[in-house]
């Protein structure tokens, strides 16, 4: 059995490990970071992450485990975790650091059936990229004679891009999305692709971003997992009280759902952050209606001459219920409109007085897309029904119970391999 790993995170650790147990071959194609490190995560344990097999494996090869002792960081389960139990296992197996660019079937189409035989029948195929120059120095040390036959040119032509395929039997797809999602949840905003990428941010840059100096509103698009982290990271930011924060959602509640499922520690965060900001919007109302009361009792002659108080507006502001339908950018390239809609069958449950017009335009500095990630549009997923593929997501650990969630489907779909592999299972 020829098995093929795609994915890097700790639950692809654990996997790996599993099957070296077993005795089983396999190809791990490391090709995407891992994301857990990129999160604010609650205070985690290295039993979060680890497993009581990853430290048997690296005390059979005399590593120190004493790290365990420390405060743990994912800078340090990489070092002292990870990149050992990498190099034990690249001593027998085959470990790949290199871009997957397609996963499919060698010769069925989707749709098609082999007459008296399963769909397994046919072998996975895995095309990937190489580094050039890896590739050439490891054929020029253990090719040396071929290599001095090669021509210039044609060395030239393997630097410019060099694509290889190995097929399998089994595949374990367990890469994350990493995909920027678009504005619209529904599909693209209109004007979506004409933006400056400058003031927009989304995919994976939006882990390291933090708003300029000279930024006052930015609109933060989404509320699941991903728009919850990004949130936290405006806690500082909020403080100042000229900045304002603009968050959408199709949901009617937005980080409902989210929070039902998200751990303590992130929960309290949250809602921390939220009851803040609420505390401070009715502070600023409560002296509102005490001014209007005290403009109102003034005579006529005086009032005309004195301004109306200005009723506050929120610095953490929901559209609840609503879709991004539009985006445009001003000729001077300093602003950013984006266009609003709610649709009649949703609620604006969230600050329901933004909920009076159907479609609105707000105008602000920055916007972060935060509409989680999308898989790949590449071959792989249209393989999701087929017999020997198997899928599993990570769940993040911002979620209750996140790693003894992976490793229950883990062993759920160890239990579907053995299966496989049993006799009479396939023909």
């Amino acid at each position: 059995m020829k098995i093929a790993l795609l994915g890097c995170s700790p639950i692809v650790l654990e996997s790996a490990l599993k099957f070296h147990s077993h005795e089983a071959n396999f190809s791990w194609f490391i090709d995407e970071p891992n994301m857990d490190a990129f999160y604010l995560l609650p205070t985690l344990g290295w039993n979060d992450c680890t497993s009581e097999l990853g430290f048997k494996t690296l005390s059979s090869q005399n590593f120190d485990i004493s790290f365990v002792q420390k405060t743990f960081s994912w800078n340090l389960w990489e070092e002292k975790y990870f990149n050992p139990l990498i190099q034990i296992l690249g001593a027998f197996q085959e470990i790949k650091p290199y871009k997957v660019l397609s996963v499919s079937k060698r010769f069925l189409t989707p749709n098609e059936v082999i007459p008296d035989r399963s769909r397994f029948h046919d072998l996975f195929r895995v095309i990937y990229q190489i580094n050039p120059e890896e590739f050439i120095g490891q054929q020029k040390e253990a090719n040396p004679e071929t290599y001095q036959r090669l021509s210039d040119e044609f060395i030239q032509s393997l630097q410019a891009s060099l694509e290889m395929y190995e097929d399998f039997d089994v595949i374990f797809d367990f890469r994350r999305a990493v995909e920027p999602s678009s504005m619209s949840v529904a599909g693209k905003a209109l004007g979506e692709e004409r933006i400056n990428d400058e003031k927009v941010c989304k995919g994976l840059n939006i882990f390291q971003y933090s708003p300029k100096e000279n930024v006052r509103e930015v609109i933060l698009i989404g509320s699941g997992e991903l728009s919850a982290s990004i949130l936290m990271k405006f806690d500082n930011w909020l403080v100042d009280p000229r900045n304002r924060l603009f968050i959408v959602s199709h949901e009617e509640s937005p980080y409902s759902s989210f929070l039902e499922k998200a751990t303590e520690e992130i929960k309290n965060l949250l809602l921390n952050l939220v009851k803040r900001m609420e505390s401070e919007f009715q502070h600023e109302a409560d002296l509102f209606q005490e001014e209007l009361r005290g403009w109102q009792d003034l005579d006529d002659f005086i009032r005309a001459k004195k301004p109306r108080p200005v009723e506050p507006i929120p610095r953490l502001v929901f559209f609840s219920g609503h879709n991004v339908t539009a985006i445009d950018q001003l000729i001077d390239k300093k602003r950013l409109f984006l266009t609003l809609e709610k649709p009649d069958w949703r609620k604006g449950l969230r600050q329901p007085e933004n909920n009076h017009l159907d479609l609105k335009t707000i105008g602000v500095d920055e916007v972060i897309v935060a509409n989680d990630f999308k898989k790949k549009n590449i071959s792989e997923y249209s393989l999701v029904n087929e017999i020997g593929y198997f899928i599993l997501s990570p769940k993040g650990y911002v979620y209750k119970d996140a790693w003894r969630d992976n490793l229950d489907e883990l062993q759920k779909i160890e239990d579907q391999v053995f299966k496989l592999f049993s006799p009479h299972s396939h023909n």
